[in-house]
């Protein structure tokens, strides 16, 4: 389903388009004005696919106008909404699955913010954690994992250790570590966050979801897959009660559910799992999305292992026979644990 853009972003893009072309000001003061009027939009959440939309137009406008206030000398680290709304195209880039868009957005807004407000500003930090979640999603889990721990430094020195903002970092490092297939010492980090996010933040929070989904994946890494799947089934009761049956994590978490039944050889149980999913994240997603790729492929990979292999072919006729994806492993994955850091109205985390 195509959504529509939302009235108010159309409102501010035709308003610094026509700034543009009619201001008779000097450039710097025109770029000023259209970046204030991009700042001053209603927020609305890049965790919601319903809006990507309208975040494609405000991002074709945030990348020429970078450009300008760039040749303009005009900062991006002021009004403190511009900011906001910057962070949120970068979640926008990463859930959206234009990770390569983000890191470049991402790298020109650290260089300034870096300059204007310094590297420990809170502001900075975020920009970083950011960068780092789209440089992940282009497979540089390496050059992802000096940047999480960069800002897991930082949070830690600034905060301290317990506060949301740090855990959340320690939770997107466990992530990363995932990844790059560090299962014990993903472990070790994963456990240890879970329990201070469930003591500092409750079971319900999402970064205790997203901990506990990473140590699910350290445990599946490791080949211990039933209590892996009890976690991600407990995780998943949560991601719908906290988030809603068709959240993009809820379906995630759901999709962790069939691989690790599948690995089980559990193949009933995952086809039924999967047969579920793939409509869901056909509507919410849609049909090129990289979870609805996936589930499709599993289902059929399902089937055949279950010898229904006509209905295999009529899931995607003619599909190679590929396995399933490992829990934690690729951007899909990923994106459970590196979109989910609600924002308050401004646009910036819980411990600013």
């Amino acid at each position: 389903m195509t959504h529509p853009v939302d009235p108010e972003v159309a409102r501010a893009h035709a308003d610094v388009v026509d700034l543009f072309r009619r201001s008779p000001g000097a450039l710097n003061e025109v770029c000023r004005a259209a970046r204030d009027r991009l700042g001053a939009m209603p927020v609305i959440d890049p965790y919601d696919s319903r809006t990507w939309n309208s975040y494609a137009l405000i991002t074709a406008d945030i990348e020429t106008l970078l450009g300008y206030l760039r040749e303009a000398g005009v900062p991006s680290s002021e009004p403190v909404n511009f900011r906001s709304l910057l962070i949120r195209v970068l979640y926008y880039l990463y859930l959206s699955e234009k990770s390569q868009t983000g890191v470049l957005l991402a790298e020109l807004v650290h260089s300034d913010w870096e300059l204007r407000l310094g590297p420990s500003h809170t502001s900075t930090i975020d920009v970083t954690e950011r960068l780092a979640a789209c440089v992940h999603a282009q497979g540089e889990s390496d050059g992802a994992r000096t940047l999480f721990e960069r800002v897991l430094e930082l949070r830690s020195e600034r905060f301290g250790d317990n506060a949301p903002d740090t855990l959340l970092a320690a939770c997107n490092l466990g992530s990363c570590l995932n990844q790059l297939g560090e299962y014990r010492a993903a472990f070790g980090l994963n456990k240890g966050t879970a329990e201070r996010c469930r003591q500092q933040l409750g079971k319900d929070h999402e970064t205790t979801i997203a901990t506990t989904e990473n140590l699910a994946a350290s445990l599946f890494g490791r080949g211990w897959y039933r209590t892996a799947l009890s976690l991600y089934q407990d995780s998943h009761q949560r991601r719908r009660r906290v988030s809603g049956e068709d959240a993009l994590a809820t379906l995630d978490t759901e999709a962790s559910i069939a691989i690790t039944l599948d690995r089980l050889g559990r193949h009933k149980a995952a086809q039924a799992v999967n047969a579920g999913l793939l409509p869901r994240f056909e509507r919410v997603a849609g049909k090129e999305y990289s979870g609805t790729r996936d589930t499709r492929m599993r289902l059929v990979s399902n089937l055949r292992a279950l010898g229904r292999h006509e209905e295999a072919e009529e899931v995607h006729g003619g599909i190679p026979k590929y396995g399933s994806r490992t829990p934690g492993a690729g951007q899909g994955a990923a994106r459970q644990v590196f979109a989910w850091q609600r924002l308050n109205p401004r646009g910036e985390g819980e411990s600013h």
